[in-house]
């Protein structure tokens, strides 16, 4: 009877490896992010509306 010899492959085989190191850089929250679009979307808005009467 033959030896039942099961291998596994290689885990990390053509996979690139990310870490979870912090590194230096500005972390800002998804809800963050979302907020800030609503923000400009509202002053380029409020920008094409009023500008020429505030700017000349």
């Amino acid at each position: 009877m033959a030896k039942d010899k099961t291998t596994l492959p290689p885990t990390g085989a053509g996979l690139m490896r990310f870490f979870d190191e912090d590194t230096r850089a500005i972390k800002v929250s998804p809800k963050g992010v979302i907020a800030l679009t609503l923000i400009l979307v509202a002053f380029e808005i409020f920008l094409h509306l009023f500008g020429s009467s505030i700017f000349g």
